[in-house]
């Protein structure tokens, strides 16, 4: 009797059962900025919030000389961010895509993926970011050529 138990509690673990679990949440990828600068840096982002659907543009958190601070946290594998030097937007980091800040800030609001122009704010230069698999994606802000 003891073994046809067994067998049954090995048949509820069948691969079909397995298939029904949940899969595992994303990963949460935080985005942290470190200055190599002698001035502080003002860092933008535009990503999608843990759990949410819609993209958030939010700055400008500051980053003090020789030292990091996390951005924000998302599980989209696609993230872009905006760095500036404090009070000299033209010193900036930021190449390749526009998205939507606020000046002088700071700024919270959120846009649609479809949205080609800023329901707030105007554009300025983004850079583009892949996250690599890592729960910590380090933006390395060294001083401009």
């Amino acid at each position: 009797m003891a073994i046809a138990l067994a067998f049954v509690g090995l048949a509820m673990t069948t691969p079909a059962s397995a298939a029904k679990q949940k899969p595992p949440p994303p990963q949460v990828v935080t985005l942290r900025a470190c200055n190599h600068t002698d001035t502080v840096v003002l860092v933008a982002g535009s990503f999608i919030p843990v759990g949410g659907s819609d993209w958030r543009n939010k700055g400008w958190t500051p980053v003090k000389p020789a030292s990091c601070e996390d951005i924000f946290k998302t599980t989209n594998h696609t993230f872009y961010a905006r760095a500036e030097v404090k009070n000299d937007p033209q010193s900036s980091w930021g190449t390749d895509i526009k998205q939507c800040v606020e000046y002088p800030g700071p700024y919270d609001f959120f846009t649609h993926s479809e949205d080609t122009t800023c329901p707030e704010g105007e554009p300025a230069d983004f850079s583009t970011f892949q996250s690599n698999g890592s729960p910590v994606y380090v933006w390395n802000l060294n001083p401009p050529d």
